[in-house]
């Protein structure tokens, strides 16, 4: 198995580089650092005698040493500031990310390509329609929203984060929608107060705010790490769970020409199958709202996209 990773040497490449090597989930790992080789170099040296008695190959490489891959991770997106106007930060993104999908697909078009990119719906789908690859073989990467949900979840019912499952579906961002009806504990539903509801949904913009204000000039890079190793273990053991991933939809919640946030069961080929759940009023009527927003910015993608011809 072999696991490519664009972005190597950034505040999210790097985590997950190293979660997935000490991790022995890949026979291979192969890490592009794009303008900064040297520290790409510097890293797979470093991981390669760290993680000496897994039998993992590490090593450095350019998109030239992309053929075999069986997974590309893609967290290579521009470097933009973050007040920038969104619909600019939308077109410049996509072509940086549209020349990346070409790059993927001249020299391993075969493989599942996890998306990592903000905004990463738009970039997911970016990324499928650049490239010409399967909805199934591209994965956006979106799972932070429910990591935080849980654990938030967990605080309110005091109970571990371990013992609660919840997903969250929609935007990877602002208009993301917990879905309270999907909560369990110990594997048993929970009904949950419109108080606790309200507590809950009121600290989920602060975790972002708060990365924010600290300007540490980088992101959740832990979280994704580890997320990226569940996602990427749930492919490898073509284990059929189910997680939250942005997916490009054909029909699935009324909707075609989109990426966004949904359960999907993952297995050695990518998305298996995407799980349509029967949401009450409420949920729905929030996702209708991240619909709204996702199929805006989905139009601009394609626009910008002049691109894809």
């Amino acid at each position: 198995m072999k696991i490519s990773i664009l972005g190597a040497t950034g505040s999210v490449g790097t985590p997950t580089c190293f979660y997935l090597a000490a991790s022995g989930l890949a026979d291979e790992l192969l890490l592009i650092g794009g303008r900064r080789q040297n520290v790409a170099e510097h890293y797979a040296l470093d991981l390669k005698t760290a993680v000496s008695a897994k039998d993992v190959s590490i090593r450095h490489g350019g998109y030239q040493d992309l053929p075999g891959s069986d997974i590309v991770i893609n967290v290579a997106g521009a470097h933009l500031p973050v007040a920038m106007d969104r619909e600019l930060l939308l077109k410049k993104q996509t072509a940086a990310v549209k020349e990346i999908a070409l790059k993927i697909r001249r020299y391993c078009p075969e493989a599942i390509i996890i998306t990592g990119v903000n905004p990463v719906d738009s970039m997911n789908y970016a990324t499928y329609l650049a490239g010409g690859f399967s909805r199934k073989q591209v994965i956006g990467y979106s799972i932070n929203d429910t990591i935080r949900f849980r654990e938030l979840l967990a605080s309110e019912l005091e109970v571990k984060p371990r013992q609660v499952d919840g997903l969250v579906i929609g935007e990877h961002g602002k208009t993301q929608v917990p879905l309270f009806s999907t909560v369990k504990v110990d594997g048993s539903p929970v009904s949950m107060t419109d108080e606790a509801k309200k507590r809950i949904l009121s600290k989920i913009p602060q975790a972002i705010k708060k990365f924010e204000e600290l300007e540490a000039g980088r992101t959740a890079g832990f979280t994704c790490a580890i997320g990226l190793a569940e996602i990427t273990g749930a492919i490898i053991g073509d284990s059929e769970r189910i997680i939250p991933c942005s997916g490009v939809l054909d029909g699935e919640y009324g909707q075609h020409n989109m990426s966004m946030g949904v359960p999907v069961v993952l297995g050695r080929n990518g998305i298996k199958e995407i799980m349509e759940y029967d949401l009450p009023p409420d949920e729905q009527n929030n996702l209708k709202i991240t619909i709204n927003k996702l199929t805006e910015e989905a139009k601009t993608v394609r626009q910008g996209a002049a691109v894809f011809e």
